[in-house]
């Protein structure tokens, strides 16, 4: 029987029961960008993105531009528009790309909390960005923090000056242990990328001892696309961004999956699912004025769960 799923997605949606009615998932899941969400699209000033290196680590950038920056040529192609970037162009996307020209994207809109999801592949030309759709398929609206994005008069160069490491600094814990929201990147078997987001409640993410960050995988739509992904190809890439500061923290290393954890303090904080998955940084990018966009904090999503103290 024909499926949109690969053995990782099955596998553990076999393991949670989680069975999904053919015909609903053929009107979710397309090759191409549906109708009715090219206006939503192109009206988008956010993008996250998903790219792997030479040496097939996975990292997640973001895009900002202004209105227009996204331009849907057809249902199979978007073309970005790099020349309206408020966002640094010294992303490692630009270098990634490159090498392997498969591409994950995240469209999503903090204020209405609505997202899409598409991937594909991509052809960097001096100007543009231009993807061939190949799957897309929107999102639930679950765990969101609803941010209105105001670009900021101040239209000076970015300076984007970047560090690099290997181990998480005392600032960076301390910068993860604050967030609510950070966005992600992963991979399947055939290389096939995803860019997806994850939030909750300040300090969510839990750091280890050992420096390995633990994230709890909350009640969501039981597709399992990224923990599928890491049943098949075990890293991931992460991004966090300073919305006060303009600043973004790319993470990239290796995943473990943690299931069936039964305590009451684990259901509480998983909202019921007992699962967890580990990241350990590998490498890290740190880059000082991203953007000079102002983020308005105006409200949690009120899926997140409400955690006893």
């Amino acid at each position: 029987m024909k499926t949109h799923f690969h053995e990782g997605e099955l596998k553990l949606q076999k393991k949670y029961n989680a069975w999904h009615d053919p015909k609903l998932v053929e009107r979710l899941l397309k090759d191409h960008i549906v109708s009715q969400l090219i206006p939503f699209i192109e009206q988008q000033t956010t993008v996250i993105l998903s790219t792997t290196d030479s040496t097939k680590n996975i990292w997640a950038s973001m895009f900002i531009g202004t209105k227009g920056f996204v331009e849907v040529l057809s249902p199979k192609y978007i073309r970005i528009h790099l020349d309206k970037l408020k966002s640094t162009k010294a992303d490692i996307l630009f270098k990634n790309i490159k090498v392997n020209s498969k591409i994950g994207l995240l469209f999503i809109d903090t204020v209405t909390r609505t997202r899409y999801r598409l991937n594909g592949y991509a052809n960097l030309l001096q100007d543009r960005l231009e993807i061939e759709v190949l799957e897309a398929y929107p999102n639930c609206p679950k765990y969101i923090q609803q941010r209105i994005l105001k670009f900021s008069e101040d239209s000076s160069d970015l300076g984007a000056e970047q560090t690099v490491g290997t181990v998480l600094t005392t600032i960076h814990k301390q910068w993860i242990n604050e967030a609510n929201t950070f966005f992600l990147g992963s991979m399947n078997a055939n290389g096939d990328m995803d860019a997806s987001h994850r939030g909750g409640p300040t300090g969510f993410v839990e750091i280890l001892e050992n420096g390995v960050l633990k994230i709890p995988d909350y009640v969501g739509n039981n597709l399992f696309n990224t923990l599928g992904n890491f049943v098949q190809f075990p890293k991931a890439g992460l991004l966090f961004i300073d919305f006060e500061k303009g600043h973004s923290l790319q993470l990239s290393g290796k995943t473990e999956l943690v299931f069936d954890q039964e305590e009451t303090k684990d259901l509480e904080i998983t909202t019921g699912t007992g699962r967890y998955w580990l990241f350990k940084t590998e490498q890290w990018i740190q880059t000082q004025t991203h953007h000079k966009i102002d983020w308005e904090f105006v409200s949690f999503s009120p899926f997140n769960p409400q955690l006893k103290s």
